[in-house]
């Protein structure tokens, strides 16, 4: 059973003028137990909304969403946060500047259960010696820690309910290189130890690369493309996917090397997106019918793409 199924999710916000924002468009997934699926696209193309909608920070405007096969309707807000939490980019905005690092660790855990005082320091010790940080670091507040560090916090935070699903959004973006991949180590032998699965969302496809297992392609809230690592970055079909890669660099495929540059590099307002494929006014390989026909999603060689070429 998977740990985590999203089908035909839809987040849209209505904005003045009678127009609607559709941040997140009809998506599917699955994520099963101790797998990490990548979310990566443009900014603006509903990462974090998706993101926050899995949280119930946001309300869906359709679809479903199952943790374990139930669904989320069906469960409360604490039934959900003990089921999945939340890593957040920047570790000094996530993290009360007025509280000490072992009342930052057991917020959840007060919230949600009767433990007592003693009982969270014991747990928020060791959950610190479990992310890398030093015990007696327990008292010391945000300020105090380097970025690495607040990061390690949030990690042992997002833990401290034995949550089976972890939603990592841009977790290493706001770091230097060097700790980035201690991060992204430290996230490997948690997710081994504790048999996590991950949704790690970034712009950044060489770290997506190497810790997820499946990749989730967005444009403008919609599925492009979804599938094996293996697949999406050594022989992507979409269009959109492949001008990632070349912008990224990571490809030795000659076709990724020698495919022809975006035409225009603004995104669409997602307030008026184009007709036909979204991605139709800034795809170098378009043809006439991309402007007038909505691509669906489908499967070709195990993987899901939304392509009429």
């Amino acid at each position: 059973m998977s740990v985590l199924k999203v089908e035909n999710l839809k987040t849209f916000y209505p904005v003045k003028g009678g127009k609607v924002v559709k941040a997140v468009n009809n998506l599917s997934f699955t994520l099963e137990e101790n797998q990490t699926l990548g979310i990566v696209g443009e900014s603006g193309c509903g990462k974090s909304t998706l993101a926050k909608t899995l949280m119930a920070l946001e309300e869906k405007t359709a679809g479903s969403i199952f943790f374990g096969g139930k669904e989320s309707a069906q469960m409360s807000l604490k039934e959900r946060y003990q089921y999945i939490q939340m890593v957040f980019q920047d570790p000094l905005d996530s993290l009360n500047p007025r509280k000490k690092a072992w009342e930052i660790i057991t917020d959840p855990m007060m919230i949600n259960t009767n433990a007592s005082k003693k009982e969270c320091i014991k747990k928020a010790s060791e959950l610190m010696e479990l992310v890398g940080l030093r015990t007696e670091q327990i008292y010391k507040y945000p300020h105090m820690f380097s970025g690495g560090q607040r990061q390690r916090l949030g990690i042992a935070r997002s833990l401290v309910l034995n949550p089976k699903v972890l939603i990592l959004d841009e977790p290493v973006s706001a770091l230097d290189v060097s700790i980035q991949a201690q991060i992204l180590n430290l996230l490997k032998k948690l997710q081994k130890e504790m048999k996590l699965s991950y949704i790690f969302i970034s712009h950044d496809l060489s770290v997506v690369n190497y810790i997820a297992d499946k990749t989730l392609v967005m444009y403008l809230g919609k599925v492009s493309e979804y599938g094996h690592n293996d697949q999406i970055f050594n022989s992507p079909y979409h269009p959109y996917t492949k001008t990632l890669l070349k912008s990224a660099h990571i490809s030795s495929s000659n076709e990724i090397k020698e495919f022809p540059k975006l035409i225009d590099t603004e995104l669409p307002s997602p307030l008026n997106p184009p007709s036909g494929c979204f991605f139709h006014t800034r795809c170098p390989v378009a043809k006439d019918e991309c402007s007038k026909i909505i691509p669906p999603v489908e499967i070709k060689r195990e993987r899901e793409v939304s392509c009429l070429l």
